[in-house]
């Protein structure tokens, strides 16, 4: 059986404070899937694995003067992805898997590009929250 921890939120926002069930391991098979989604290219099998509700920042390229990608709700992921997939052909690849986070380096408009990103999950499993960044 898998473990359950309690989290304290630490954001400012109207969740500040609140308590939620999250298990570690399931992050982990959720970034696993996010990966797994990101080579497909295919904007909904991204889009399925957040919430209704949910923050995606990606500031991964930052080193290489692409701006950050920002999105707020499953259809505003959806809609991110779908214009980076029209865009460019994603690669990426898992170089380590930690309890809430990944490390991972992604192919991108002839770049390699170093990521880490970190993941908080809703109880039902799909991502409330996705921070990435240069690693």
């Amino acid at each position: 059986m898998l473990k359950l921890l309690r989290m304290r939120s630490g954001r400012s926002t109207r969740h500040t404070g609140q308590l939620w069930n999250c298990n570690i391991m399931n992050v982990s098979e959720v970034l696993e899937k996010y990966v797994a989604a990101l080579n497909s290219g295919d904007a909904e099998q991204v889009a399925v694995l957040y919430g209704e509700e949910c923050d995606f920042v990606d500031g991964g390229a930052r080193p290489f003067g692409f701006p950050d990608v920002v999105a707020h709700g499953r259809a505003g992921v959806r809609d991110a992805f779908a214009g980076v997939f029209q865009t460019y052909k994603v690669e990426a690849k898992i170089v380590k898997l930690n309890p809430n986070s990944m490390e991972y380096d992604v192919e991108l408009a002839g770049l390699h590009i170093p990521c880490i990103g970190a993941a908080t999950l809703w109880e039902d499993g799909t991502i409330k929250e996705y921070i990435v960044r240069p690693r």
